[in-house]
């Protein structure tokens, strides 16, 4: 990544040569090749994590006394190794824990919650999955159904969760249930730490086009303790809105991004293809794309430093993502053509067959609400126009 227009510390760019050289040293091409489900690869992902966990990095952006880092400039640390981690494609076992629940549970949770759940995220023990989407309810996470009711010191939950990354091997779940059925609807939605050995659970998994497993998971008179609400009763809507916007700022996409559109320009000089203006003049504009799309993951980023909470902002970093993957799947067929369709393992696949799983990637612009929802959240909460 040649383009920088964010001026660092030398602290901080000290530490971002150090994570530099350590991914450089440690990358392997299984990082690239391998399906990013297969237990070889999720092997991968856990090995990675323990190192993080070891080298003091991995929930460096929490507070000191839930294991994060001690300096005053962790925060942005955390934001420089998560661009890198995204620049080098290291492969993780699953990271909703470290970026979304343990901060939720950091911000919402009571002091026991706190002591009893963090410590084994940030030993990477507790591998988390989000319970939100339904089917009936994706990106209008208001329309969820499956309910939560109170009888003594328990919630009886019943109800199914669609599309659940991680869901085939977490053993947490951040759920988020109806809890009360009479009130409007981003009322009446609590938020639950939910043990996933619980009886009455069943988790089966689905493929994605794109090649990622989520996972459907029904729940069936699944007694959940009181104690494991977090935040207040009928307020999860809001806490979720919030929960979401801490792993928002997204760094790792566009630097991903980036790698992968140096892949393909590679490939066009190598091919002959880069005196073709047209591919010129569309990896430029891509790359000057990215860049802008950073700015604003950047942003994010320094509005959690000064301890805002960023929402429409987050929500343009996503749009950023959803726009963009159409126009790199267009360059993907310009470039190499029809044997973009062939995947990895066949002799005739380009890149090792990535190319392949680029352009299944490029039709991902559903996650976490669709282009129009996330063009409403600007629309409202950044430029104050009506809702109607």
């Amino acid at each position: 990544m040649a383009i920088v227009l964010i001026e660092f510390t030398p602290e901080i760019e000290d530490f971002k040569r150090e994570v530099a050289e350590t991914f450089g040293r440690l990358q392997r091409p299984e990082w690239l090749t391998l399906d990013l489900e297969c237990d070889e690869y999720l092997a991968l992902g856990r090995e990675m994590d323990l190192f993080l966990i070891e080298r003091g990095w991995y929930v460096q952006h929490w507070p000191s006394e839930y294991g994060g880092g001690i300096s005053a400039d962790s925060f942005i640390r955390h934001a420089v190794l998560r661009e890198l981690e995204g620049y080098f494609r290291v492969p993780t076992y699953g990271g909703h824990g470290r970026y979304i629940v343990g901060p939720a549970l950091i911000e919402f949770g009571s002091d026991q919650q706190k002591a009893c759940y963090l410590p084994p995220i940030a030993r990477g023990e507790t591998v988390c999955c989000l319970g939100f989407t339904e089917p009936d309810a994706g990106s209008d996470l208001a329309a969820m159904q499956l309910k939560a009711e109170r009888h003594g010191d328990y919630f009886i939950a019943n109800g199914s969760k669609l599309y659940i990354t991680y869901g085939n091997y977490a053993n947490s779940m951040l759920l988020a249930a109806r809890t009360d059925a009479t009130a409007k609807r981003h009322a009446g939605i609590s938020l639950f730490l939910m043990d996933m050995n619980l009886k009455g659970i069943s988790v089966s998994p689905l493929a994605c086009l794109t090649g990622h497993m989520v996972s459907e998971v029904h729940l069936e008179n699944v007694h959940i303790p009181a104690n494991a609400l977090l935040g207040e009763l009928n307020r999860g809507f809001y806490h979720m809105a919030i929960a979401l916007n801490f792993e928002r700022s997204g760094l790792d996409w566009p630097a991903k991004y980036m790698a992968q559109l140096e892949d393909v320009a590679d490939y066009a000089r190598e091919a002959g293809l880069w005196q073709r203006s047209s591919i010129r003049e569309a990896v430029g504009r891509l790359a000057a794309y990215l860049e802008a799309w950073r700015m604003i993951c950047w942003r994010v980023v320094m509005l959690q430093v000064r301890g805002a909470i960023p929402s429409w902002e987050a929500s343009m970093a996503q749009l950023y993502r959803k726009d963009f993957n159409p126009q790199f799947g267009r360059l993907l067929l310009e470039v190499v053509g029809p044997q973009a369709l062939i995947e990895r393992g066949e002799p005739r696949s380009v890149l090792a067959g990535r190319v392949e799983w680029y352009l299944r990637e490029s039709f991902n612009n559903h996650g976490q609400g669709g282009r129009f929802v996330t063009r409403n959240v600007i629309a409202r909460r950044g430029l104050g126009l009506p809702s109607k």
